[in-house]
């Protein structure tokens, strides 16, 4: 027969590993501070973001306008980006190169559309709770705004 302290261990310690694995798979807030010596404008570099982490499929993303501080606008410059949401900031810039795509899966929101600078590829996802497969995508972008 278990003694109560083994049940009580056993209980805290999923409680705790519950606590830290739920987070990880939580849609988060990550806004974009840029700025970091040498990678300034790099989407792909941790120290940008005020989750010190790179925005994921679960990061509601808010670009803020950087224009009147010292802050450099996000670029993705090549692979695939992915986003839960992107919320683009009334004169808020957002840069996707040639070879780059961004797949945001529950929508963009911008003040000003124009503000994206595409020139890869922005692929939006808007049906349904679940992330389509890699050959579907109800909208896409492509365009050049320079």
């Amino acid at each position: 027969m278990k003694s109560l302290s083994s049940v009580l261990v056993r209980f805290f310690f999923s409680a705790s590993l519950l606590a830290l694995v739920s987070p990880a798979f939580s849609q988060r807030l990550n806004y974009w501070v840029g700025g970091t010596p040498g990678m300034e404008n790099d989407w792909n570099c941790p120290k940008n973001w005020s989750a010190y982490q790179i925005p994921n499929d679960h990061s509601d993303v808010v670009i803020p306008d950087v224009s009147s501080g010292s802050r450099s606008n996000p670029v993705i410059q090549k692979g695939v980006a992915e986003v839960n949401s992107l919320f683009l900031d009334s004169n808020a810039v957002l840069n996707i190169r040639e070879q780059a795509t961004l797949v945001v899966y529950n929508g963009v929101h911008a003040v000003y559309p124009e503000d994206l600078k595409i020139k890869g590829l922005l692929l939006e996802w808007k049906e349904g709770p679940q992330k389509p497969s890699s050959d579907v995508v109800l909208r896409v972008q492509a365009k050049v705004n320079e």
